[in-house]
């Protein structure tokens, strides 16, 4: 979404019917800010997914279809994740009457989780020209509907998952959730193991090689062993990989590498931004045992299963959310779920802790920083969260992202780059913030991470949990424990009722391990225990919503993952209820305390809303706030001035996402824990307010995709005036939509819009582009046999666009905001090309202004496949930053990178790999002036069986400042080359190459010659020689030449191995079995 803002100032709520979110609510991924369903519960169905604060033009979108209700039905379920298998999915149309419609009708169907569509007349789930999508414009796909019904196939994910499907009709829909269990498929296993005996002249450790593994004797570092003063090593590996089902039930993946590099890294995963930009090849590559450590082991048993490898703490019961615990880790976990247990347990030993940053939006891409420059790679869970903007304590809407699709890294400092603009606000005003849940490692003694839940049904509409985590981290220890009740009462009735308590260590660590900022423990030190309860009641049906809630936390209370702090107090009560097709009335009562902060709100509203015709609705009510002056929210931004410090870098100096670094959020207030070292400007209202008023509202359908609507507010009592907003919506396409909207407000805002202060006016004009999270977009992507769709979109594609036309789309974002520190703009366009199967392009500009500095972002991209055998990849990235004040320094930043692949289709006789790449990093403040080329060549040559040939070239020149004012260079190349013939089926020649010669004609030196020996099937035996030297002209008496021999063994070994007693696999068993087919 993009917005433009005049001037923030307070917006009157469009519908009072429905539930304003308290802290604790998360709302579903694919909807607006102002559209909040209900958790994951029946709720979640078409009809009852409207409880909370909504658009009131949203409900007319039901007006321009005859689809009253959608039902989906998927032809079973726990259904095997082979990523090949197609389920049959029947979506019904139904009218008010419950009878499917008869006339045609356009739905959207999206899928998530990896699942793909095989729609009706569709040849594959891949194929780009003939999709089965009517509307290639929009997310999703479209399709036309005869006779009220549609069939099509679900086509499995490759891993198990549960896998939302959702089918739409404008402002009607319905989401079932389907679920995937592992594939009980038949065994595969590949592994070696070997063994390597080196001699040398002396001890090659104290050589500095011309690369890692530079001859024969490539190092073993799982297991080795020195003799003879470092001169004779031994060393040994073991790697395997395995999957596929034991003792006929169970479904085993095992995982295993003595020698793999064990760095910190969580979830790893195949980057597609890593080494060269393209590798031409369409395959999907991806990671199935993510471990961080050497052994990654799982076992599976229908829906449960046990795991050693990394894995997070989530628990998915919706019914717990005060004692939550959410953390990634690597270590034993293991999941439950047999008739009426479900229950969940892990185990660590670890020594990380966890960062949670928070901070606003900048209505740029980025880049952003974090407050803890040595976060753990993979863990990190970065959210956009929209708070209330009259309670900013309260959270709207947090939706996670998913890196490469929705964000990505820069290449210089690691900082966070979105694919597309971080609006400042939303469409309704609320204030965007990014949250960055990461891990860090702390060092020291590991320590142990243990927790649990267990969810028991004791009737079909009574479940009981119970939750505790403890982690044992000396620096700042932590405890959490919970039990939790759902009832269901009826069909469309359920009650929730949760307890928790938390035990945590704050602010006592020198070293910042336990340092909390937030206001609710200013001022304390040491351990701090608080206790929860929620208690809340949901009702939905065809004619009635309604919903009842109560939570209250004491002082002590901390719990990051719960959504809610301590010290507050929520209530309220919300209902909506349809008399008839025309007229509804509705109703809600809402109280808020921090005692804490000592702020108080009340709340009351009634009304009723009138449909007059096709087009026209009228709604009138009324309302009263009471609230204190603490509790009313200044919409006046500040831009957090840096005072004499302006010699900074922008919204992304230092570490953090400010003018000046660390501007975090409390979560707490929902607003700047500190803007050093300057305070922010005084924001408290002048008074407190005490107000009613009358309202009424109207909403007009000018066309099918044009709303026009507008809501007039009269104050009673003293000091009273006549608040206003009128606005727009276009509705562009299906999922897309212009908005403008403009409104007459208090400075200090409450509920409702109600307030103190002076009324004045604000604008807002923007774009939002709603699509299904994680939604499947990847085969726009796709280059012909040459590039899979999510590396090319990881290279180059934009997210969140405004669909132009057919694979045309464009991002934009507009903000403007009025400060008293200082005014802050922000303008940004792109676009992104994907129509073409040969080629594929994007590109984005992006400035902001604020009082200190003038910041621009400028990315490019382009794919291109050549022919059938070659394929190109060129990107760009730039960040400037100018400062506006005369002590601030110009910094800029450039990466440019082209590549090149060549992968015949019809054989494998030669491919190549190809990489430029020109970073340039200038920030003199900070003593940085450098410029890096390289260049490097990849090559494998493959003219007969017999002979295999490769080669390499790289070069790199640096040119950078040293010391602050010494400007120094480095050159380097590096020449390699192998050589392999075999001279029969059992016996092997080779010879190794390779030249690195650095500045002033310094050069290192490897070569080497391998003979290799087949023993028996899978068992080869190697003996080499190698020559390792140095020579420089300058530097007398420096060269060297290391000589020495490497005897080695290895077997591989794949499923067979495990069918000793098969006859097919075994010759040996019966020696008239025919020979087993390759």
């Amino acid at each position: 979404m993009k917005t433009m803002m005049l001037r923030p100032t307070p917006i009157t709520l469009a519908v009072v019917a429905l539930l304003q979110g308290v802290a604790f609510a998360q709302p579903a991924a694919n909807t607006t800010s102002a559209d909040t369903p209900a958790p994951v519960t029946l709720f979640e169905t078409a009809g009852q997914q409207g409880i909370g604060p909504r658009p009131f033009t949203s409900f007319l979108q039901r007006l321009s279809t005859p689809v009253d209700k959608i039902m989906i039905k998927v032809a079973g379920d726990n259904l095997a994740a082979d990523g090949l298998s197609g389920t049959d999915v029947t979506v019904q149309l139904l009218d008010g009457k419950g009878v499917k419609v008869t006339e045609e009708v356009e739905v959207t169907v999206e899928v998530d989780g990896g699942a793909r569509l095989l729609m009706p007349g569709r040849k594959t789930t891949e194929d780009g020209t003939s999709r089965g999508d009517i509307d290639r414009i929009q997310p999703g796909v479209q399709a036309l509907v005869k006779g009220g019904e549609l069939q099509f196939k679900l086509v499995a994910p490759y891993r198990p998952d549960a896998v939302n499907l959702r089918v739409s009709v404008k402002g009607v829909y319905d989401k079932v959730v389907v679920r995937y269990v592992p594939e009980l498929r038949d065994m595969i296993a590949v592994g070696l193991i070997e063994g390597r005996v080196r001699s040398d002249k002396f001890d090659p450790r104290q050589i500095v090689p011309v690369r890692e593994n530079d001859g024969f004797d490539e190092q073993l570092r799982g297991f080795t062993k020195d003799f003879n003063g470092g001169k004779t090593n031994f060393g040994a590996r073991a790697a395997m990989y395995l999957k596929g089902k034991v003792k006929g039930d169970y479904l085993l993946t095992l995982s295993y590498d003595s020698d793999k590099y064990t760095r910190r890294t969580l979830f790893q995963d195949v980057d597609p931004n890593a080494f060269y930009p393209v590798y031409g090849d369409s395959s999907t590559r991806g990671v199935d045992a993510q471990s961080s450590g050497k052994l990654y082991v799982r076992v599976d048993d229908k829906l449960s299963y046990l795991m050693y490898g990394d894995y997070t703490t989530t628990d998915a019961n919706p019914a717990r959310q005060l004692s939550q615990y959410s953390r990634s880790m690597p270590g034993l976990r293991g999941h439950y779920e047999e008739g009426n247990v479900t229950a969940n347990g892990f185990f660590a030993r670890e020594s990380m802790r966890q960062v949670i940053d928070e901070f606003p939006a900048r209505g740029v891409s980025g880049p952003y920083s974090v407050s803890n420059p040595n976060g753990i790679a993979g863990s990190e869970k970065i959210e956009i969260v929209v708070r209330d903007r009259n309670q900013t304590a309260i959270v709207l809407k947090a939706t996670a992202l998913t890196r490469n699709a929705d964000y990505e890294f820069e290449p210089f400092n690691g900082q966070i780059l979105f694919k597309s603009a971080v609006p400042s606000f939303d469409d309704q005003l609320n204030p965007v913030t990014i949250r960055v849940t990461y891990e860090v490692e702390q060092g020291g003694e590991k320590y142990t991470v243990a927790g649990g839940d267990v969810a028991l049904k004791i009737t079909p509409n009574l479940i009981v949990g119970v939750a505790a985590a403890r982690d044992s981290n000396p620096a700042a220890p932590y405890e959490v424990a919970g039990a939790n009740v759902l009832l269901k009462l009826s069909k469309n009735t359920e009650v929730i009722a949760e307890v928790a308590r938390t035990s945590s260590v704050v602010n006592t660590n020198a070293n910042g391990f336990n340092v909390n900022n937030s206001a609710n423990f200013a001022g304390q030190t040491g351990e701090v225990s608080g206790s929860a309860a929620r208690v809340e009641i949901r009702h939905s049906d065809e004619t009635l919503r309604a919903r009842g809630y109560a939570v209250r936390t004491t002082e002590g209370f901390n719990n990051s993952s719960s959504g809610i702090t301590g010290g507050r107090t929520e209530i309220g009560v919300s209902g909506a209820y349809q008399v008839n097709s025309q007229l509804s009335v509705n109703a809600e009562h809402l109280r808020t305390e921090d005692r804490i902060g000592g702020t108080q709100s009340e709340a009351t509203s009634v009304g009723a809303d009138l449909r007059l015709s096709e087009r026209l609705t009228l709604g009138a009510g009324a309302r009263h706030v009471s609230q204190n002056a603490l509790s009313l929210a200044s919409v006046i931004g500040n831009t957090c001035s840096n005072g004499t410090t302006a010699s900074s870098n922008g919204y992304n100096s230092g570490y953090g996402i400010s003018q000046q670094g660390n501007q975090q959020i409390d979560p707490a207030t929902g607003q700047l824990v500190v803007c050093s070292p300057t305070s922010l400007s005084t924001t408290t209202a002048p008074a407190g307010l005490d107000r009613t008023s009358l309202y009424g509202r109207g909403t007009y359908r000018v066309t099918d995709t044009v709303t026009l609507n507008g809501e007039i507010q009269r104050e009673l009592g003293d000091g009273s005036t006549t608040l206003y907003r009128v606005g727009a919506d276009w509705q562009v396409a299906e999922k897309t939509r212009l908005y403008a909207r403009y409104e007459q407000s208090r400075t200090f805002g409450g509920a409702y819009g109600l307030g103190v202060g002076s009324a004045e006016g604000t604008f807002a004009l923007g774009v939002d582009t709603q699509y299904m999270q994680d939604g499947t977009l990847y085969s726009e992507y796709r280059l012909r046999d040459a590039e899979n769709g999510k590396q090319v979109q990881s290279a180059i594609g934009l997210r969140n666009g405004w669909r132009l036309a057919e694979g045309l789309r464009m991002t934009t974002n507009v903000e403007r905001l009025v400060s008293s520190a200082g005014n802050a703009n922000a303008a940004g366009v792109g676009l992104e090309y994907t129509a073409s199967e040969l080629w594929k392009s994007s590109g984005r500009f992006e400035w902001r202004e604020d009082a200190n500095n003038t910041n621009y972002l400028v990315t490019l991209g382009l794919a291109r496949k050549l022919d059938r055998n070659w394929t190109a990849l060129a990107r760009d990235y730039a960040s400037i930053v100018k400062p506006r004040t005369a002590t601030g320094t110009d910094s800029s930043q450039n990466r440019f990178q082209v590549g090149f692949a060549y992968r015949p289709v019809d054989n494998n006789k030669f491919d190549a790999l190809g990489l430029y790449e020109r970073k340039r990093d200038d920030n003199l403040s900070a003593g940085i002036n450098s410029t890096t080329d390289i260049v490097s060549l990849r090559g494998n040559y493959h003219p007969t069986r017999a002979w295999w040939l490769s080669g390499r070239f790289a070069s790199k020149r640096v040119d950078e400042l040293l010391l602050g004012s010494v400007q120094d260079g480095y050159r380097a190349s590096l020449v390699g080359g192998r050589v392999t013939y075999d001279i029969t089926n059992r016996w092997s020649l080779g010879g190794i190459v390779s030249v690195l010669q650095g500045s002033g004609g310094a050069k290192q030196y490897a070569y080497g010659v391998e003979v290799g020996y087949i023993l028996v099937d899978n068992l080869y035996l190697t003996m080499g020689y190698n020559w390792r030297g140095f020579r420089d002209d300058d530097l007398t008496g420096s060269d060297y030449t290391n000589r020495g021999w490497v005897l080695g063994v290895r077997y591989k070994f794949d499923e067979d191995l495990f069918k000793k007693n098969d006859a097919s696999a075994n010759r040996t068993l019966n020696t008239t079995v025919a020979p087993a087919k390759p």
